[in-house]
C-alpha cells in the first residue's frame, strides 16, 4: 500500500511540474485589410553630423510618403538614440486612417500595431504585437529567483512566436477631444495612463502621468501668442526636480525651437527646426550646453 502511494506522488509531482513550464498562450494580431497597391510619391532622406564638420555626412534613414500626411515607410540605415539599424518601419491606410503599422529588423524579428477606431474616426483602441523569439518558461522561472543568471541563445525557443505585448484605449470628452490614454493590462513601462485636462480657450492646461491610480508627474502648460511652456513636476521629490520646456511656433503652427531646462539650468538642451514649403521637415538642429552644437539633421528630398 505504502508503495503505491509514493508511485502516486512522483507521478503527480512530475505532472505538476510539467504544467507549471508548459508553453504559454500565445495571441496572434488579426488580420487587417488596407489599401494596398499604392506608390509613395516622395522620399526623404535623413542626414546627420556631428558638431559643426557638415564634411562628413551621414544618411541615416530613407523615409517614402504618399503624400505630405502620409507616411508609407521608413527604412533605418544607421543606428541613433530612438531607432536601431537596418529596422524598416511601413504604414498601412484605409480610406486615409492609419490601421496598421509594421515593422522588421535585422535579425528578423516583427512587430505590429493594430489601430481601431469609432464611427467618428476616432482612435480608441491600439494594440501592439511583437513576433521574436522568446525565453523559456523555465529560464522565466529562474529569473524570478536570481537576478545574476546569465542568459545565452540556449534559453530561449527554437521558434519566433507572436504575442501581444499592450492594448491601450483611448477617451475623448463631448466635444473631440482626448483626455485619457490608458492600458490598464499590458503595457511596456510603469507609466501605463495619461491624462489631458483642458482649459477654457481649448489648449492644454495639465497632462498628468500616471502607474494605475498612482500620479507619476504633472505637466502645467502657459500660452503666450504662437508660443507654450511647460512644467514637469514629478510626485516623488528624490527622483527628479521640475522639467522646464518651452515651445516656439511659426504662424503656420509649425514648431520651430525646442528649449529643455532640467535641475534649474544645470543640464540644458535645444532643438530648432526648419521645414519645406509642404510642411516636411528640412532640416534639425541639436544644442546642448552653452549653445554647443551636438548634431545636425538635414532632410533631402
Amino acid at each position: 500500500m505504502n508503495r503505491i502511494i509514493i508511485i502516486f506522488l512522483v507521478i503527480f509531482t512530475n505532472c505538476s511540474d510539467k504544467k507549471e513550464f508548459e508553453k504559454p498562450i500565445r495571441i496572434s494580431p488579426p488580420i487587417i485589410e488596407f489599401d494596398k497597391g499604392r506608390i509613395p510619391k516622395i522620399t526623404l532622406k535623413e542626414y546627420y553630423f556631428h558638431g559643426k564638420d557638415s564634411s562628413n555626412l551621414n544618411l541615416q534613414k530613407i523615409t517614402e510618403f504618399y503624400s505630405d500626411n502620409q507616411i508609407a515607410s521608413e527604412s533605418h540605415l544607421l543606428t541613433s538614440s530612438n531607432t536601431e539599424k537596418g529596422r524598416k518601419i511601413f504604414y498601412d491606410y484605409k480610406d486615409s486612417l492609419l490601421v496598421q503599422k509594421r515593422t522588421v529588423n535585422e535579425k528578423k524579428d516583427s512587430t505590429k500595431v493594430v489601430y481601431f477606431y469609432n464611427n467618428e474616426n476616432q482612435l480608441v483602441k491600439r494594440k501592439h504585437f511583437t513576433f521574436k523569439k522568446r525565453l523559456r518558461p523555465e529560464i522565466i522561472e529562474k529569473q524570478k529567483e536570481s537576478t545574476d543568471l546569465i542568459i545565452n541563445e540556449g534559453d530561449y525557443e527554437k521558434n519566433r512566436s507572436w504575442d501581444k505585448i499592450s492594448e491601450i484605449d483611448f477617451l475623448y470628452d463631448s466635444i473631440g477631444r482626448k483626455i485619457q490614454y490608458y492600458a490598464p493590462n499590458l503595457y511596456w513601462d510603469s507609466q501605463n495612463k495619461y491624462k489631458w485636462i483642458y482649459g477654457e480657450k481649448g489648449n492644454i492646461k495639465i497632462k498628468q502621468s500616471w502607474n494605475h491610480n498612482e500620479l507619476i508627474w504633472t505637466e502645467n502648460y502657459s500660452y503666450e501668442k504662437n508660443n507654450f511652456s511647460y512644467t514637469r513636476t514629478w510626485s516623488n521629490e528624490d527622483y527628479q526636480k521640475e522639467l522646464k520646456f518651452y515651445v516656439h511656433k511659426n504662424k503656420l503652427g509649425q514648431k520651430v525651437k525646442e528649449i529643455t531646462i532640467k535641475n534649474d539650468s544645470i543640464q540644458h538642451s535645444e532643438k530648432t527646426y526648419e521645414y519645406y514649403k509642404n510642411g516636411i521637415i528640412k532640416r534639425k538642429v541639436v544644442y546642448g550646453e552653452n549653445d554647443k552644437r551636438l548634431m545636425t539633421y538635414i532632410y533631402e528630398k
